[in-house]
């Protein structure tokens, strides 16, 4: 109630106001754990303590409530409390499970383990918007359905086995199970179930007829007499119960191998006979208004059975089986409004007995619309109770106005027992169904007509691409911008204040997509993938079984187009196209200029191609001649470097052979001592030298020299200025590769003359040791 609470332990109690802490008065004087605080009035709390009970406090006093609940809660301690409607309280413990409390204080409920929880230290509670309860414990989670009109009695202990069928007698409920026949005292909700007799197993039908109670089971017919079970009859099973239409004192009770006959005598109903040529299991009994007595064997078919008027013996009995067109398995019958219905999945049918044969019935059809599979049906005024192997409900009948009422058993669809269901009255407006493990009671009333629905509500919006997912805003009102790359959309769905096992589904449409709306179905995510660009508009709602519709909810989707498909880039593209239509009218026109200049430089071209080739013609002339006057220049080089090579080579015998000569001549002159002889021979001697020494031979070398090797001298003055003749002469000598010999010959000098002039002449020009001197001179 917007009021915030604090226990400080070395003072109290304390209310946050503002941004103060004040003291509740009063609460100093108690040292109490305190669990939760519920506010009754301004000047009244309700404190709910650990292990010291509930407290009241009131204008500043404090007192422990003399409640009958305090003496169980002290001792299982409270772990957590929650307030519910009608100031309803439950508390949580830690040791007993489970208490819910009226306003003053009495137990209305108490949940534990052995009564269906997962265990008894319970560690959270919350109370739903439907009134109902969670539970937190360590083991996991649990829902307690404490208000509504479907309630349960569960054998979680294995005490009673599975409920195949009840009767409420005064305080006292039957039931009829796997184990045997059971009783509870319904008016101590507390009270344990007790085994009426040991001796006895299966039941399978629990009825009373004429003020007594005739049990049904897998050894006979028995009557419950003062909570004791008397047999009546020893036989194989007893299915069912049926008195004859007109005969009040004549029952027929069906078993597991044909239909026995029983007489009231006395007040007490006798076993008279079985009918020994029918021996068909008959499970399923019904009179027909012609008084005939029906057999269906789910499997088989329909047997048609003619009695005695005295009721007493079977005169003849016809089948139906599956060869006929109107029968199929699964083949059952039942009453609607006292007309036998025979009904299957070839549809509702009524027997014809002027044809012997079966015709279309249009009124069970209409009221069983739109429920396939049908394997039960029970009739109590207007409501019609049925269940299919996936569905159990009933249908609510206001005139011509059919409701299907399937939401209270949504939980136990899958816990049911098929065509063995047996939809049974107790009082008023309560009916019992038994199920595996217990037994479920629903009172019809009118929430059961509420056909307000609620429409789903949009939980979130997730916005996918390959790298990211965006989340976008849920609200209704506002339009969701999806860019282009995160165009797989995936909403999920709920429907808000749904109680559990509630059966209503949801179906859905994307306008802009698909215009047809999905099947209704049990869904909570809805995903839309690899949407183009668009406007998109989702519309979701929720329906029922009985075909009854919400309001739409609806969301408005933009998918933005890629940015190359985008408004501003389509305007681009017009003007790029606009563009590119100018750029190409002018590229066209001044290509073809262009091309006009490149034929007229072409034959501009080809013009000066002819001139080229012209002068090319020329010069390939000129080179010729060039050519012819080079090989004449080559040729006259190899001419002068021939007579050079000759001149130099006749100069260097010739001087070898002065010199032969005049060392013969000096021989001579020292054998002969005339000196008669020795005048002339030094005379000739004489001239032979002068003629060794000829200027003319070193001039003739000269010039063949400077004809073969034009620019040798010049450059070798310019490079070394300061040689002198002998010097000059000796690199000519060296520029012609001549050896030692050779120079000293042309020279007449001594052979070591000429290594000592080389000797200078290498240091004169500056030339390293491991430099060649001919090579030097040569490179000149």
């Amino acid at each position: 109630k917007g009021r915030v609470f604090i226990q400080d332990s070395g003072l109290g109690l304390c209310e946050i106001r503002g941004k103060e802490l004040v003291l509740i008065k009063g609460s100093q004087k108690e040292n109490l754990e305190i669990i939760d605080v519920f506010v009754r009035f301004d000047n009244e709390l309700l404190i709910i303590t650990k292990r010291n009970g509930i407290w009241s406090w009131k204008d500043g006093v404090l007192t422990k409530n003399s409640w009958e609940v305090n003496k169980y809660i002290e001792k299982h301690l409270v772990k957590d409390a929650q307030e519910l409607d009608h100031n309803r309280l439950a508390l949580g413990t830690i040791r007993k499970g489970i208490y819910v409390i009226s306003p003053d204080g009495n137990i209305v409920l108490h949940q534990e383990k052995n009564k269906g929880l997962l265990e008894n230290n319970i560690s959270r509670l919350y109370g739903d918007l439907n009134g109902n309860l969670w539970i937190g414990t360590e083991r996991g989670l649990s829902y307690l359905q404490i208000s509504s009109n479907t309630t349960y009695l569960l054998d979680n202990e294995g005490e009673f086995g599975t409920v195949f069928t009840s009767h409420l007698k005064d305080s006292t409920l039957y039931l009829g199970t796997t184990q045997g026949l059971f009783s509870k005292n319904i008016f101590h909700p507390n009270s344990e179930i007790e085994l009426i007799d040991e001796g006895i197993g299966q039941i399978w039908k629990i009825e009373e007829i004429d003020n007594q109670i005739l049990v049904g089971s897998h050894e006979g017919v028995s009557i419950i007499e003062g909570n004791k079970l008397k047999s009546i009859h020893k036989e194989g099973g007893g299915w069912i119960f049926r008195k004859h239409p007109k005969l009040s004192d004549i029952l027929y009770v069906g078993f597991y191998s044909g239909v026995g006959v029983f007489k009231k005598i006395n007040g007490n109903w006798k076993f008279i006979r079985k009918w020994e040529n029918f021996g068909e299991s008959s499970r399923f009994m019904e009179f027909d208004k012609y008084g005939q007595l029906w057999v269906s064997h789910p499997t088989k078919g329909y047997y048609r059975l003619v009695l005695s008027k005295d009721g007493l013996d079977l005169q003849e009995f016809e089948f139906y089986g599956v060869g006929n067109e109107f029968v199929k398995p699964l083949a059952y019958i039942s009453k609607i409004d006292d007309n036998l219905i025979f009904y299957n999945p070839e549809g509702y049918f009524n027997y014809d007995p002027i044809d012997n044969t079966f015709i279309p019935q249009k009124y069970a059809s209409q009221l069983f619309k739109g429920i396939n599979d049908i394997n039960s049906i029970s009739q109590d005024g207007d409501v019609f109770w049925y269940s299919t192997p996936q569905s159990l409900g009933f249908i609510l009948r206001d005139g011509n106005q059919f409701v299907k009422v399937q939401k209270p058993f949504y939980a136990i669809r899958s816990k049911h027992h098929n065509d063995f269901n047996k939809f049974e009255k107790l009082k008023d407006s309560i009916f019992a169904i038994g199920i595996n493990g217990g037994v479920v009671f629903h009172q019809i009333d009118t929430t059961d007509l509420d056909l307000e629905k609620i429409p789903p509500t949009i939980r979130s919006i997730e916005l996918i691409s390959k790298k990211d997912t965006i989340l976008a805003p849920i609200e209704y009102n506002q339009k969701v911008e999806v860019p282009h790359g995160n165009n797989f959309i995936k909403v999920t769905v709920a429907l808000p204040k749904t109680p559990l096992g509630y059966s209503n589904k949801i179906q859905y449409r994307l306008k802009g997509l698909k215009d047809e709306w999905s099947n209704l179905d049990y869904i909570s995510e809805l995903n839309f993938p690899g949407l183009s660009s668009g406007n998109y508009e989702l519309e979701i709602r929720s329906g029922d079984e009985n075909g009854e519709l919400s309001q739409i909810v609806s969301k408005v989707f933009y998918v933005r187009a890629p940015w190359y498909l985008s408004n501003v880039a389509i305007i681009v593209y017009v003007l790029l196209l606009i563009l590119i239509n100018i750029l190409y009218r002018a590229y066209f026109k001044r290509k073809n200029k262009q091309q006009i200049e490149r034929l007229k430089q072409v034959e501009a071209e080809k013009r000066e191609r002819e001139k080229e080739k012209f002068k090319l013609e020329k010069l390939e002339i000129d080179k010729e001649v060039l050519i012819l006057k080079e090989e004449n220049l080559s040729l006259e080089v190899k001419k002068k470097n021939s007579e050079l090579a000759s001149s130099t080579l006749n100069n260097i015998k010739k001087n070898e052979l002065l010199t032969k000569l005049i060392e013969d001549l000096n021989k001579i002159a020292k054998q002969k001592s005339d000196s008669s002889i020795q005048i002339p021979i030094k005379n000739v001697i004489k001239k032979i030298k002068t003629h060794l020494v000829d200027k003319d031979d070193w001039l003739d070398f000269e010039l063949h020299f400077r004809n073969a090797h034009i620019d040798f001298f010049e450059n070798l003055r310019e490079k070394h200025p300061n040689l002198s003749p002998n010097e000059m002469k000796l690199s000519a000598y060296l520029k012609l590769n001549l050896s030692s010999k050779e120079i000293a010959s042309l020279m007449h000098v001594s052979i070591r003359s000429v290594e000592q002039s080389r000797y200078r002449l290498r240091k004169k020009i500056n030339l390293d040791k491991d430099c060649s001197l001919v090579k030097y001179i040569q490179e000149i």
